[in-house]
């Protein structure tokens, strides 16, 4: 099966962060992002970046693209994990292994990661 982790932030606390305060928290995730990289089961990893995001929506009959992440969002996705496992207790074995939940500042920052199973992938259905 396959499952997709968000790792969450709170904005507003990685916001009030110094840059180099912010830069300690993250020379503090460098050996974990390792192990995650080492990981077979992880098939893909990445980290969002919060500037020039977009939204797109639909409005009536009209498309329309804005502006984003949205000042009212408290939470915001930061990391996005696809992991390959057996059941989603073996995906949250692999999970846990993520910065979001192993760098202590991560509480502070509202840091957490969900894990959702995949019912959808490239067009085909895939089993539960």
């Amino acid at each position: 099966m396959k499952f997709l982790c968000l790792g969450y932030y709170n904005r507003r606390a990685v916001e009030a962060l110094g840059p180099d305060q912010l830069a300690a928290v993250m020379k503090q995730c460098e050996p974990h992002m390792a192990v995650i990289a080492g990981s077979a089961a992880v098939r893909m990893h990445v980290g969002l970046a919060a500037e020039r995001t977009k939204q797109i929506l639909r409005t009536g009959n009209a498309v329309k693209v804005m502006d984003g992440p949205f000042s009212e969002a408290k939470e915001v996705v930061g990391a996005v994990l696809m992991i390959e496992a057996e059941t989603i207790e073996a995906a949250i074995e692999v999970a846990v292994l993520h910065p979001t939940t192993q760098v202590p500042a991560g509480e502070q920052l509202g840091w957490r990661m969900e894990v959702r199973p995949v019912h959808f992938l490239d067009g085909v259905s895939l089993p539960t």
